[in-house]
């Protein structure tokens, strides 16, 4: 039984072994993967963290500028975008080198057992050497190949796109610091507004209780104060909350640990030129680095339809072969040759008839793209214009009801200790300075992003 088993390609016992060797290698690399999942976690957990302290200890408190430059420096977005600048600069070195002659050499050593003989009529004679070495250098170089040019071009415009896609890059990072830099400072100045309206909930709480033990008020007024300082509680445990996860959200757009603590400080103060729409739009066209990368697309686009066009020329070469031989039968052991070659496709005219055409609609395609991004960067320019000047709006409106609320709380609280006024009023008046209160401060961040974002579609970058 056993050796009828054993007859085939593979027996059943291979099978067996085989399956558990594969079981085992496959064991192996979970545990292999694993290993260096957990080695990871725990190296990059631990060196973004020092990588942190120390920035942070050596920083102190941050301002804006700070904070950007950090982000500039750690980025993760950014570091790949400068590896793609890179990537992009050798494949331009790569295309450079179609440009440099060819160099090859071959070594070859030929040993028989016994020397070669050839037959002559009735004798035999030795043809060769029984050992043999030959040495070859062989160089080419292009004399005419148009297509190399036009590639080495595209190559070098898709470069210069890059470079282009990591400072777009950059200027999207400095909005996403800017904006959460902005709303950390907001939660912080709105949180200790909340405080103080949660000290004024609790006054006024203590104040309805001891009137309800009077029987001055209403339980149902003593109730809505209470309602009123939870309200507040909730308000400020929320804040506490964004503000933490704002603050992480900065540290990770700053390439650090989400998990650290930092001190901003400084408010920064944007501000943009007062145009008209029309000018600000004539300046996003000019300053959009969108647009700029999609002239060099175009312009890429433009030289493979050369490429296309050279490709029905004759590629030609110059060659020079340098052969030295051990061979003691060769009368000229050195032999140098050289000469002009050429290459010209005859079947391939259909194939480079429609590359040609291709290449022809997709400069077109082109074309339209940047028409389509140019009517996309207008319509960005409009919306948040029509953003700025509603936040600006909504900005001076809420200093009003910010003044307003004021003036009716200092009027309450005085009616109200005259008799003249209710424990309900009084209570409405707290609670309106408290929200218009934390409008304003509102605002003052909706204004400063808008003013930002405005910059952004508009191209403007640091201090412009």
């Amino acid at each position: 039984m056993i050796s009828r088993l054993q007859t085939g390609p593979l027996s059943m016992i291979q099978y067996i072994l085989l399956i558990i060797l594969s079981m085992n290698g496959f064991s192996g690399c979970v545990t292999h993967f694993q290993e260096i999942r957990n080695r990871h976690a725990l190296e990059f957990t631990e060196g973004l963290e020092e990588k942190s302290n120390l920035l942070i200890i050596e920083k102190g408190s941050l301002d804006l500028d700070t904070c950007i430059d950090i982000a500039l420096e750690n980025n993760l977005d950014i570091k790949i975008a400068h590896i793609n600048g890179r990537l992009s600069g050798i494949g331009r070195n790569i295309a450079f080198s179609r440009f440099l002659p060819r160099v090859d050499f071959e070594y070859s050593h030929l040993e028989n057992d016994k020397q070669q003989l050839h037959r002559a009529g009735t004798a035999y004679m030795a043809t060769s050497d029984q050992d043999i070495t030959q040495k070859v250098i062989s160089g080419q170089i292009a004399l005419l190949n148009p297509a190399t040019w036009f590639m080495y071009n595209a190559y070098k415009k898709g470069e210069e796109i890059q470079l282009l896609l990591t400072e777009r890059v950059k200027q999207a990072i400095r909005l996403q610091v800017t904006s959460l830099y902005i709303a950390c400072l907001t939660y912080e100045v709105s949180g200790k507004a909340i405080e103080s309206s949660l000290d004024q909930a609790k006054n006024l709480v203590r104040e309805m209780e001891s009137l309800a033990r009077e029987g001055l008020i209403l339980e149902s007024e003593r109730k809505e104060a209470k309602v009123f300082l939870a309200s507040q509680e909730n308000r400020l445990e929320e804040n506490h909350r964004l503000k933490s996860e704002t603050k992480a959200q900065l540290l990770e757009a700053m390439g650090l640990s989400p998990l650290a603590e930092i001190t901003l400080w400084g408010l920064p103060h944007l501000s943009i030129r007062d145009e008209d729409i029309s000018a600000q739009v004539l300046r996003a066209m000019l300053n959009r680095l969108e647009l700029k990368v999609s002239d060099r697309e175009i312009s890429i686009r433009r030289d493979l339809i050369h490429m296309t066009i050279a490709n029905f020329l004759p590629k030609i070469s110059l060659f020079s072969n340098y052969t030295n031989s051990s061979n003691s039968f060769y009368y000229y052991e050195n032999i140098l040759s050289y000469g002009i070659s050429g290459l010209l496709a005859l079947f391939d005219g259909f194939t480079n008839i429609q590359a040609y055409k291709e290449a022809k609609e997709k400069q077109k395609q082109a074309m339209v793209k940047r028409e389509q991004l140019c009517m996309k960067i207008m319509l960005e320019v409009i919306s948040a214009r029509n953003q700025l000047d509603r936040v600006k709006d909504r900005q001076k409106l809420m200093k009003l009801e910010l003044d307003a609320s004021k003036r009716r709380l200092r009027e309450t609280r005085a009616l109200w200790r005259e008799g003249m006024a209710l424990s309900s009023d009084k209570l409405r008046a707290v609670a309106g300075f408290v929200a218009a209160e934390a409008n304003a401060n509102l605002a003052d961040y909706h204004y400063q992003v808008a003013v930002a974002t405005m910059r952004d579609v508009m191209g403007l970058s640091g201090k412009e």
